[in-house]
């Protein structure tokens, strides 16, 4: 009885394939969470930083960027989130990256696990 490695093995390839892209797809949709999540906590007087955010993911490498402030704005996205000091709206602080990124690690690790499954069908 023979055995056809190269098939098994063009699936195996195609099945990794599959669960890279997954993987993929889930962390854009846990970077635009994070993003959803921190747009609730930036502070806000103008609406200005809230409205800078952006989302950068590198697919070949699984690296994503959650971000504020384009251009010159970036100085003063990073001064209102890491000067603890400074005074904001009623429900809105410091650290409005950091904590929806550290607070939401089992929603993403739950996100791209069923991308993953999505794209396995």
């Amino acid at each position: 009885m023979g055995m056809d490695l190269g098939g098994i093995r063009a699936r195996m390839e195609a099945a990794a394939k599959e669960m890279r892209e997954g993987a993929a797809d889930g962390l854009e949709e846990w970077a635009e969470y994070v993003l959803q999540q921190s747009s609730q906590l930036v502070p806000i007087e103008e609406g200005t930083l809230q409205n800078s955010g952006t989302v950068e993911v590198d697919r070949a490498d699984l690296k994503a960027a959650v971000g504020y402030g384009n251009g010159g704005a970036r100085d003063y996205a990073v001064r209102q989130h890491e000067d603890l000091s400074l005074r904001h709206d009623s429900g809105r602080s410091g650290k409005y990256l950091e904590r929806p990124a550290m607070q939401s690690r089992a929603v993403g690790e739950q996100i791209i696990g069923d991308a993953i499954k999505r794209r396995l069908g």
